[in-house]
């Protein structure tokens, strides 16, 4: 069984892209493609992967034949992916099975899906996850699961019953905020509630957090100054409690006639920390000059210009020193240089929380300081000394990187990822993509697949290692690995920022993001999205376990499939038998209404009629919606729509009168 999780960052423009890039024209050496890097992963395959690998070729053949969608054979050439997890469809709940609803994206052949659609005011047109399972595999769904109205209203969790197990699909809230942590605890306790009656748990999705520091880029990792400083405090401290002993008194010697003033209990001190140490208060002095200064940038092509900030110190001989790079308000430019503690008021517990303490700043923004304020330059390697070192890591103050570790060590949930892969570097889901990070690999992992331990050994690890782009690498779990997957080998370019978007690409290039299904990432290309796909492959005898399930029909499940209940309508409106006889109505009503409007010609209709149209505009809608495309096909509006040149037919005239209605013409325009 394989499970697929991708914030997509917008539903529609994703399936715009994966329309244009895989129609079924291009499927055929698509397949190729995927077909070679499931050959070609490994540089052994044995005859029973190869029996597996045509198997599903042929099964990709059979279905891109049988289905005229490209997203579906998207699906398949993913590997006939079992669970589809989206986060980010941003598709209000109105459009589902409407005319705006982005190619069909609610039905899917061989599919169900399950719907949570962002619904209060501020989060509307926002947000949104949806999960795609195949048919007989989910027994139950519930779009609000969190039992709030406020946190299930933001549309940022669905959860799919499978029988043996649930699997909760998330859209975490970004930044650290209360509530953030309020969908945490809220999404905590209800996969708890489900282990209480029995049942397993996944978790899938942007989780907006991180739990180890590979999941972030090395020179992002913090460093706690004030332990640096106390360091040195306790050094000083015990040197003063050795000089002061009898065996540190001046020419005393030991038994071996060594100098015992020469020997010292105290940790030397690393050479970056020294630094810190000695020039730290001179940066704070600095620091309280900080401003943000407005500045300028010009598009060199269009010529335009957009208004920016930027962080500068007045250094001791009055100069000025700039910080940081353009952000788009002053808040933003000197955020990263304000050290001060901070924290939230809780509302639920009535307490404060501390999120970050005092003087925590990256490797980055230390390493600048150093060089812009006290002169003191670190050459590369030193820098990595300091990422590397026990004092960089993650924020450990951070609220969601507690609650985390609690979700591992107390509710006994596994990172899949980190589990397979340990030592695995540079393997990041998301990028920021206006300052093009993903082509240097500069990212966070913050999409996750979590799984009950009891689930454990149901997980695929024979899948084969991590995907290196088009081709092998010696050292598949270092950096320049990483480097080379998420570039797809340097075919993936990084834009201009004078403008023009991110460039097309090569099929060669499209295609690497295909490959056997396995657990670890699926690096679709970054025209589709700023974050990457994840998977989670379980092992073949697993779908023993679930069983073949039949879809209840109770109150959640069918709240979280709101497309059915507008296709349940329109179906009836739109069967064959309804369809011709509003054809037949139709054109017999459009024959009655030209003979009329003929003999009332230059008569206005009553005005009541008139207010009827424009109060009801749904009878007007339904109206249109049938008899314009109708009435094309009507032999009797054919015959009095032909008519000599210059002239105008009594029932172009009542159109025109209509057109009052912007319903109507907008209707009859389509």
């Amino acid at each position: 069984m394989l499970i697929v999780s991708w914030n997509v960052a917008g539903l529609k423009p994703a399936l715009q892209r994966i329309h244009e890039d895989y129609s079924l024209s291009s499927c055929a050496s698509s397949l190729t493609a995927a077909s070679n890097a499931a050959n070609g992963t490994k540089a052994t395959t044995s005859a029973t992967e190869n029996n597996a690998n045509s198997s599903t070729k042929k099964q990709i053949t059979t279905t891109s034949t049988a289905n005229a969608c490209p997203f579906t054979n998207y699906l398949q050439l993913h590997g006939n992916i079992d669970i589809l997890c989206l986060q980010e469809h941003k598709i209000p709940l109105s459009q589902l099975s409407s005319r705006a609803e982005p190619h069909r994206c609610s039905t899917i052949s061989g599919y169900e899906s399950f719907w949570s659609c962002a619904t209060d005011q501020k989060s509307r047109g926002f947000n949104g996850v949806v999960t795609y399972a195949k048919t007989g595999i989910v027994q139950s769904a519930d779009s609000a699961p969190l039992q709030d109205p406020e946190l299930d209203g933001q549309g940022r969790c669905i959860m799919t019953d499978h029988g043996t197990f649930v699997l909760f699909n998330v859209y975490v809230p970004n930044g650290i905020h209360p509530n953030k942590m309020k969908f945490l605890h809220a999404l905590q306790n209800s996969m708890r509630v489900q282990r209480e009656s029995g049942k397993h748990v996944v978790l899938v999705g942007d989780m907006n957090l991180k739990i180890d520091k590979r999941d972030i880029y090395w020179k992002h990792r913090v460093v706690n100054v004030e332990e640096i400083l106390l360091e040195r405090q306790q050094n000083q401290l015990k040197e003063g409690k050795q000089h002061c002993s009898k065996n540190a008194e001046s020419g005393k010697t030991d038994d071996n006639g060594d100098d015992n003033s020469k020997h010292s209990s105290t940790t030397p001190l690393s050479k970056w920390k020294t630094d810190v140490q000695n020039h730290w208060d001179k940066i704070t002095i600095v620091l309280e000059t900080i401003e943000a200064v407005p500045c300028q940038t010009t598009n060199p092509n269009t010529k335009q210009t957009f208004n920016r900030w930027r962080a500068r110190v007045k250094l001791a001989d009055g100069k000025y020193a700039i910080l940081g790079t353009y952000e788009d308000s002053a808040e933003d430019a000197l955020f990263h240089y304000t050290f001060c503690e901070l924290s939230y008021e809780d509302s639920s517990t009535n307490t404060r929380t501390i999120c970050r303490k005092r003087n925590v700043l990256s490797v980055e923004v230390l390493t600048e300081l150093m060089s812009k304020i006290v002169n003191v330059s670190w050459d590369p390697k030193t820098q990595r000394d300091v990422a590397n070192s026990d004092e960089a890591n993650l924020n450990p103050d951070s609220p969601p990187y507690m609650w985390m570790k609690a979700l591992l060590e107390e509710d006994g949930m596994v990172d899949v990822f980190r589990h397979m892969y340990p030592e695995a570097e540079g393997r990041f889901t998301c990028w920021h993509q206006q300052k093009n990070r993903r082509y240097v690999n500069e990212g966070g992992r913050i999409d996750f697949t979590l799984v009950d331990r009891a689930l454990l050994d149901h997980v695929d690890t024979s899948s084969g290692s991590l995907r290196c782009g088009t081709k092998p690498h010696n050292d598949p779990f270092g950096e320049e690995a990483a480097l080379m997957a998420c570039t797809s080998n340097g075919m993936f370019q990084a834009p201009s920022f004078a403008g023009g978007g991110i460039a097309q690409v090569s099929k060669r290039a499209l295609d690497s993001q295909f490959g056997p299904p396995h657990t670890g990432m699926i690096y679709t290309p970054p025209s589709y999205s700023d974050h990457i796909a994840i998977s989670l492959l379980m092992k073949e005898s697993f779908k023993d376990v679930v069983g073949q399930l039949t879809l209840q029909s109770n109150a959640p499940t069918r709240k979280s499939q709101p497309h059915k209940k507008q296709q349940s309508m329109m179906s009836f409106l739109c069967a064959p038998g309804a369809t011709k006889k509003a054809a037949s109505s139709t054109s017999s009503k459009s024959s009655t209404s030209a003979s009329s409007t003929t003999a009332a010609a230059g008569q206005k209709r009553p005005a009541q009629q008139q207010e009827k149209e424009v109060k009801d505009p749904k009878a007007n809608n339904l109206k249109s919606y049938f008899a314009g495309p109708v009435e094309k096909k009507s032999s009797s509006s054919k015959k009095s729509s032909t008519k000599p040149a210059g002239s105008k037919s009594n029932a172009s005239k009542d159109n025109k009168k209509h057109k009052k209605n912007s319903l109507f013409n907008h209707f009859s325009k389509k």
